[in-house]
Parts: C-alpha cells; sequence; structure tokens
C-alpha cells in the first residue's frame, strides 16, 4: 500500500530505527560484468513530516564501517582507504534539500557526504507505509560513485551505485 503523503502521514518529528532499518547497494565490478549487492547500517536520523508534505524533510547516518557483501575481503578493501575511508570518514551523511511531487511519486533531492564530498542526490520514494509504531518508507537513488568522493577503482568498479532504502521511524 502506497500511503497519500497529503492525508495519512501524521505530521511531527521522527526517529529512524535503526535496528529494523538498512540501505542496500548494488554495483558492477570485474570492469562491469559482475554484480555485487551489499549493505550498510543507518546508525542515525530523522524524518520530519510536513503539514504540507512538499516541507517534509530527513537526514540520515550511514556508518560506513559496516559495509557488508559476500566477499570479507571486498569489504576490507571497500572499508579502507582507497575506497570509503572508514576509519577516517566513518559516517556517510544525508540532508534533504527540497521534497518534491513529480509524476512518478514523491522525489526527496538532498546532499550526501562522503569522504568530505558532497554531491546531490535525489531519491525516489516508493512508499510510505503505517506499522505498529510508525512508518515504513522504502526510496532508492542511483548516484555517480566518482562525483560522491570514491575515485578509486576506476576500470574495475562501475560508476554508478544504486542505493535501496527500507527505513522504519517512530515518534
Amino acid at each position: 500500500m502506497t500511503t497519500n503523503l497529503s492525508t495519512d502521514l501524521r505530521p511531527g518529528t521522527y526517529l529512524i530505527d535503526q535496528d529494523q532499518s538498512v540501505c542496500t547497494l548494488h554495483a558492477a565490478h570485474a570492469f562491469g560484468l559482475k554484480p555485487v549487492t551489499a549493505t550498510m547500517a543507518i546508525r542515525a536520523g530523522t524524518v520530519t513530516i510536513g503539514a504540507d508534505p512538499a516541507q517534509s524533510s530527513a537526514s540520515a547516518q550511514l556508518d560506513a564501517a559496516t559495509f557488508r557483501s559476500d566477499d570479507p575481503r571486498r569489504d576490507k578493501d571497500i572499508r579502507g582507504k582507497r575506497f570509503l575511508a572508514a576509519a577516517d570518514h566513518p559516517v556517510i551523511a544525508f540532508r534533504s534539500t527540497g521534497c518534491t511531487r513529480s509524476a512518478a511519486g514523491w522525489r526527496m533531492t538532498g546532499m550526501l557526504s562522503v569522504r568530505g564530498t558532497d554531491s546531490e542526490v535525489t531519491l525516489t520514494l516508493y512508499a510510505v507505509e503505517p506499522t505498529t509504531t510508525g512508518y515504513r518508507c522504502t526510496a532508492s537513488c542511483t548516484l555517480d560513485r566518482v562525483t560522491a568522493g570514491v575515485k578509486a577503482g576506476r576500470g574495475i568498479i562501475a560508476r554508478p551505485v544504486r542505493l535501496e532504502l527500507e527505513v522504519y521511524f517512530r515518534s
């Protein structure tokens, strides 16, 4: 069920439930031929629902040290200095700058900070559903990892990375 954002959400500020929420990343390596799926934990964040849904906002922090795929060696490399530099930049942060309705549904633009580099991203919000304690939202975006500050791995890792978010938030 997709929630009608103009009538079904209670305005207010909600906390992201880090135990239930997750970010899934999809990329390709081996010269763009082999798909790779990984996850990262969402460590904190807030969602503010405005009386006018266009005034809604969100912020979230991903824990770079929690990058996990099906290959522990790859995980260590991605968390290392060449890629995410998780020891020096433990947080990947998002803060929204706008929320608009499009023909495809709601979109939230914002700034993503990776390794100290800010880049603009646009999340497409697919569904916001009520839960027993708040709401569940699914969203996604595709970003250019080089523009986002992860420049290593040229030729081995494709530039586009798709992020899929499953976010639970409660008052």
